[in-house]
């Protein structure tokens, strides 16, 4: 490894600021010698002055959000990820190559190689996915050579990119949707047209300054049509799991037949609510059929005239045996008793309790029917007039295999704003409302709902159809959905659990349905075998690490925490040549990973967190674990940000701070965490987004928050100044700071042990 003199310099004098000042016990600190005055590294020390080398890990991967493959030699292709760059393989995923680590931004929306020539690549950046770890791109790149080297073609302020298309025999033709800022309004949204090669555009379908392009699918068979969907998305500055604003009236499907000069809205047997994301998928053996993933207002929802039974059940040898009945409902003023077994409703046999549920379900609050009934070796005939559920909170769940109790949330709900599959026939006359999976037979004219399912729509909203089986069609989500009969019927069991959950990417070889390519928060997995056997290409260091904190001895340790991937530690390094492998790397927390950080004056002390506050320690050495978390007084409510930060105290290690809506202190290294702030917040939306304690002056500690609160104690936390409403409290007395200034160097967001 090259070395330079003024960089050692620098690191040397970092590393004696962290001896004397943070990384020593107490007593020892309040000893140390007057600071030196920062050293700034040399110039051009990222790219110049040091070489850099991966240390991993590779177990996890990341999140992948667009798989481009040449099909004529299908060991070629690439994968976009939302943080990491692109990756291109020209040997079917043995080995890759990082192929846009010099770009101003590595997050892609999409990528798409031209099938005419694998030299010709189209990347948009800035990826498409509106949840809390966004990364937004700066326009459209494009290369000639395949990748090594990339033109900016412009479209800077478009920020993220739903969806590329390439006509398929002119290399110069290429349509970009752009969705636009995620935080507010941008006219820069819209789909924009090429003749070029990207040297100049044309904004060809624009709806307003709130909608931007999600998808965009070209006909197989004539490069002239296209269906484009536009959404209407926004999110705040909270950071919760779903967009502020997830469907609008500018969300709609467009087609086009002559290359974009002008656009129709789709609207014939679509939902007439307002939409929200939309995800598409064209048929290429024959193009008149076109699927579509579709997210309403109502997606999840149960209809306003739902009928209500009034009754639990389960299955009988034949038909639907009672086992509760509500009092006052339904059911009991049809006199319906507890052992009964339900055997017909209007005249249809019921073959089991889920079966009536959904004959029940096909009936609206109001309407009269006919029950068979067997009690006692006795049939008996009633009849039950359905009402709607009454809003009384009680005890209920989303199983849609039993009727929900009044209060409950929709049986339909399939949680994180989705909708469960295969009850299509069960949402009222009026189903389509609710969304789900479309298909088309006249090339996006008219469309039926064949499907309820939608699994979180504004992280997934991808469907695909087997090019050349329509038999077989796919709904990406948290689950891989899989159908055997045209979208008729779902069944989440497109893998198991040897492969990581939430997919966002599948690509399936036009010549052999069985070959796919999937992409997920875990990275790439390819199969052969059509879903029954999955492998992980996991030798691609793509993790999208929130937060790297670490150890204070000689051979660190390094930690940090992933998004959706849990927290990991392992070695800087290790006694052999290549360097820490995947095997030298494990996991210390679940979840999504966040702040890390390790104990100072103990290397196996590790503090992770998950998400909304969930925060622990482990040690590795002694195998002892605790959960961290703030138990809040009757009538205080407590809440945390989805990336709570917390630090160390760099003057006793002992001490752990972190923010939610209080700051919380423990002074036994996360135990008996208690509340020493008044609540920091400005709205109650509001959390903790940053926290640092000066290393210079022992009390001084600065809060943040979401919705745009500063506080600050300089008595470790026995009083605090709202910075806002008293703007001298940002500079303490002199004889309280340190020639770094309050919060000082290394000490924001993280503490002892580094900030990443």
């Amino acid at each position: 490894m090259r070395t330079n003199r003024s960089l050692v310099s620098w690191f040397g004098l970092v590393l004696l600021g962290l001896i004397s000042g943070s990384l020593l016990p107490t007593d020892a600190a309040a000893q140390r010698s007057a600071p030196q005055e920062p050293v700034a590294p040399p110039e051009g020390w990222i790219d110049g002055a040091i070489e850099w080398r991966s240390v991993g890990p590779a177990n996890m991967s990341g999140r992948i959000t667009s798989i481009a493959v040449y099909e004529a030699d299908p060991t070629i292709w690439w994968a976009a990820t939302a943080s990491g760059g692109l990756l291109k393989t020209t040997n079917d995923g043995r080995t890759f190559e990082h192929q846009f680590d010099r770009e101003a931004t590595v997050s892609i929306g999409d990528v798409q190689v031209f099938q005419g020539n694998p030299d010709i690549v189209w990347v948009g950046t800035g990826e498409a996915n509106p949840r809390n770890s966004a990364s937004w791109g700066n326009g459209v790149y494009r290369s000639t050579d395949g990748g090594k080297s990339w033109t900016h073609c412009g479209l800077d302020k478009t920020f993220q990119t739903g969806r590329i298309a390439l006509h398929p025999t002119d290399p110069l033709i290429a349509y970009v949707g752009s969705l636009g800022r995620l935080w507010g309004p941008n006219e820069d949204r819209g789909l924009y047209k090429t003749t070029d090669g990207g040297q100049t555009w044309t904004k060809i379908l624009y709806v307003d300054d709130k909608t931007g392009i999600i998808d965009v699918q070209m006909s197989p068979a004539d490069p002239q049509t296209l269906i484009v969907a536009t959404y209407e998305r926004q999110r705040d500055g909270f950071d919760g799991n779903d967009p502020a604003k997830k469907n609008g009236p500018g969300s709609a499907l467009w087609k086009t037949t002559d290359g974009g000069a002008t656009f129709r809205k789709l609207t014939n047997g679509l939902p007439t609510v307002n939409l929200g994301r939309i995800g598409l998928s064209w048929y290429r053996q024959d193009p008149n059929y076109v699927y579509a993933i579709v997210e309403t207002e109502k997606t999840g929802a149960e209809p306003e005239n739902a009928p209500w039974f009034g009754v639990r059940g389960e299955d009988a040898d034949v038909g639907a045996r009672i086992v509760e009945v509500t009092a006052d409902g339904p059911a009991a003023k049809a006199e319906l008793k507890v052992d009964d077994i339900v055997v017909q409703i209007d005249g249809q046999t019921v073959a089991s309790y889920q079966d009536l549920l959904a004959k029940v379900r096909r009936f609206e609050a109001g309407q009269t029917v006919k029950l068979q009934v067997a009690r006692q070796r006795e049939l008996l005939d009633l009849e039950v007039t359905f009402t709607q559920r009454p809003q009384t909170p009680q005890r209920g769940g989303n199983n849609p295999d039993r009727e929900t109790q009044a209060g409950a949330r929709s049986p339909f709900d399939g949680g994180l704003g989705g909708q469960l599959p295969n009850y299509e026939d069960q949402q009222g006359s009026a189903g389509q409302e609710f969304g789900g999976v479309f298909q088309s037979a006249d090339g996006g004219e008219t469309w039926t709902r064949i499907n309820s399912v939608n699994p979180r729509p504004m992280y997934y909203s991808q469907i695909r159809v087997d090019p050349s089986d329509l038999n077989f069609v796919y709904v990406l989500g948290t689950e891989l959905y899989k159908s055997k009969n045209g979208g008729h019927d779902f069944t989440d069991d497109g893998h198991g659990g040897d492969v990581h959950v939430d997919h966002h990417a599948l690509w399936i070889d036009p010549r052999d349905g069985r070959h796919m390519i999937l992409g997920n928060d875990g990275g790439l997995y390819v199969t052969r075998d059509r879903m029954a056997q999955w492998d992980h290409l996991n030798h691609v260091a793509i993790g999208q690490f929130y937060h790297v904190g670490l150890s204070a001895n000689r051979n660190y340790r390094i930690v940090g925490g992933l998004q959706d991937n849990g927290s990991w530690g392992g070695p800087s390094r290790v006694a052999n040549g290549p360097g820490p492998v995947n095997t030298d790397w494990y996991r210390v927390g679940g979840g999504d990973g966040f702040v890390c950080l390790v104990d100072p004056e103990d290397p196996d002390q590790i503090y992770f967190e998950s998400q909304n506050g969930a925060m622990g320690r482990i040690n590795l050495r002694t195998g002892e674990r605790g959960f961290i978390r703030p138990r809040a007084p009757q009538g205080t409510s407590y809440r945390f940000n989805w990336k709570t930060p917390f630090l160390l105290s760099p003057h006793n290690p002992r001490i752990h701070d972190s923010a939610g809506n209080y700051v919380f202190r423990s002074v036994a290294r996360g135990d008996s965490l208690r509340a020493i702030s008044p609540e920091i917040t400005r709205t109650e939306q509001g959390s903790g987004s940053a926290i640092a304690e000066s290393p210079q002056s022992e009390g001084i500690v600065y809060v943040g928050t979401t919705d745009g609160w500063v506080w600050v104690t300089v008595d470790q936390g026995k009083t605090w100044v709202n910075v806002f409403e008293d703007p001298s409290a940002l500079v303490p007395p002199a004889d309280q700071r340190g020639p770094g200034g309050p919060g000082g160097r290394g000490g924001f967001g993280g503490g002892p042990g580094g900030g990443g």
